[in-house]
């Protein structure tokens, strides 16, 4: 009977220390299937639980705070993930008094985020989010910082068009959003033709690659489209015979499939400027293609997956 007894006193132990160990959306919070949701004005958030998130940002990846705010008005300080400022988005949407619903997918690790033509969605450990239907590239990916969901403060900004400046004198940041505009949806952002035919070279050429193995060869495309030695369209460069077929893609029709979800991602991304392939103008799998002129006359930039990027 003895025994019986400290066993379910150990077993409510446990339980109790699970449940104080996992933090919501901010500390303190407790996990719940249901989410709980707490007023701050005119903002509704619903807290997430850290425990169920797959991704959180490593202790020396992140550096000391950096002092927040939105437009003079003091918010919870940011977070230095390499060189990109984090701040939790609970603070960003409670100061910036735009009126919102935050909630937490505890099967997806996904918040979304809506209000008046705004809609935001950011899984912890992708490396995009999606704003009315576009998408902006995070490097360091969407990260849980002690057990608030956080984002890179210049998309977030980025989404009421707002302007991000820093006080080298206080070493802090400030946003400029007196009157918040939300951007415009990536409907009448991306030109329909663009996005059809960069999605379809990339998922074309690099469909098995990573989203950076995407965005790359998408980003060599928009170079060509820049370079006054090419055309001046994304259809026309994609389908350059000027010096011989540039995409072998182009000839064995595979540039007609259908592209993939992150294919179209990482279209969008390169659509909104991400560059991560500098000035390349070429890219080339060594295993399969010839490298060897490539090595000899240009420049080599990176390797991203089974690529080679030169410009």
């Amino acid at each position: 009977m003895k025994k019986s007894i400290l066993k379910n006193i150990s077993i409510i132990c446990a339980i109790c220390l699970i449940v104080c160990m996992a933090g919501g959306f901010t500390s303190g919070s407790s996990p719940s299937t249901k989410a709980e949701a707490v007023s701050l004005g005119s903002t509704e958030i619903i807290s997430v639980a850290a425990a169920d998130a797959v991704a959180a940002v490593p202790e020396e990846a992140a550096s000391d705070a950096v002092l927040m705010y939105i437009n003079g008005i003091k918010m919870t300080d940011g977070t230095k993930v390499e060189d990109t400022t984090y701040v939790p988005l609970k603070a960003f949407f409670s100061v910036i008094a735009y009126q919102t619903d935050i909630a937490w997918n505890a099967e997806t690790n996904t918040v979304t985020v809506t209000g008046k033509d705004l809609v935001i969605t950011a899984t912890v450990g992708k490396n995009y989010i999606s704003v009315n239907d576009r998408c902006f590239y995070l490097p360091y990916g969407v990260i849980i910082i002690n057990d608030s969901l956080c984002l890179p403060v210049r998309e977030l900004a980025k989404v009421f068009n707002a302007e991000v400046t820093w006080d080298s004198e206080t070493s802090s940041v400030n946003i400029s959003a007196d009157d918040p505009a939300v951007i415009e949806s990536g409907e009448s952002y991306y030109n329909e033709e663009d996005l059809y035919w960069l999605s379809r070279l990339i998922n074309a050429e690099s469909g098995n690659q990573s989203l950076e193995g995407k965005i790359g060869v998408g980003n060599v495309v928009l170079n060509r489209v820049a370079d006054p030695s090419c055309p001046d369209t994304i259809y026309g460069v994609i389908f350059d015979t000027k010096y011989g077929v540039q995409f072998s893609v182009t000839q064995n029709g595979t540039i007609n499939d259908e592209p993939n979800e992150e294919s179209v991602i990482a279209a969008k991304i390169c659509l909104e400027g991400y560059n991560i392939v500098g000035d390349s103008i070429y890219f080339v799998n060594p295993q399969v293609g010839v490298s060897s002129w490539f090595a000899k006359t240009r420049l080599f930039v990176v390797n991203i997956g089974e690529h080679d990027f030169y410009a």
